[in-house]
């Protein structure tokens, strides 16, 4: 891959994974939600909706079963899903708070960019403190391709007045890592487990273990 040395104007943000911690409670919500049907979504299939909007996801669990009609499935899934963030706020990610106040003071342009329907990452946005840092946002029932296309990054670039070539984007999952780099931004992966997988390694100009390396690492490029 061709090293990316422009310098930046912005920052982009996934939400699910990369700037909360709620992959697990989706997990979660998945098992719930097939105790209650008695339908079970493969591990598989739970990983791959990582970083996937609602439209990818419908369609791969039908694929997972296709003889199974999944709309009751799908309904218990969202409703324990908002049960659990409800109940309690998702955790923030390790630095997520100090790289977001840090790059508000340096008067760095931030939008987000998420999987999640809008509704749903402004309640997110709000419930974890995180919701003033954004001068723009974008989710994935706005956009017409989801990640792994690169719509998403391009059109939050947009909205911020910046070109996406001289963002960075910070993702945590496979899909959007891709999305960010097919875009052209500076892609950052911060990904939820060690050791990273190859595939999407290759889409990475920068791997971080956490966002508390993410400081450093911007520090010099604006």
């Amino acid at each position: 891959m061709e090293k990316f040395t422009h310098k930046l104007e912005s920052v982009i943000f996934d939400m699910d994974g990369t700037l909360i911690d709620t992959e697990r409670i989706g997990a979660a919500s998945w098992d719930h939600a097939g105790e209650e049907t008695g339908l079970f979504v493969s591990e598989e299939v739970k990983r791959r909706m990582v970083g996937r909007n609602m439209q990818d996801i419908t369609a791969m669990v039908q694929a997972d079963l296709p003889e199974q009609d999944v709309t009751l499935l799908l309904e218990r899934a969202n409703f324990h899903y908002h049960r659990l963030v409800t109940e309690k706020p998702p955790p923030i990610k390790p630095g997520a708070r100090a790289l977001l106040e840090w790059l508000l003071g340096q008067g760095v342009p931030m939008a987000l960019a998420t999987s999640s329907r809008i509704a749903q990452a402004h309640d997110k946005l709000a419930r974890t403190g995180l919701d003033h840092f954004f001068t723009f946002m974008i989710a994935g029932d706005q956009i017409d391709r989801g990640k792994p296309e690169p719509e998403i990054f391009e059109r939050a670039a947009e909205g911020l007045g910046c070109e996406i070539t001289r963002s960075a984007v910070f993702e945590d999952s496979a899909p959007g890592i891709e999305a960010a780099q097919r875009a052209g931004a500076y892609a950052v992966l911060v990904p939820e487990f060690f050791p990273v997988d190859p595939g999407m390694a290759m889409f990475a100009d920068e791997i971080l273990k956490d966002l508390t390396e993410a400081q450093a690492l911007l520090a010099s490029r604006f």
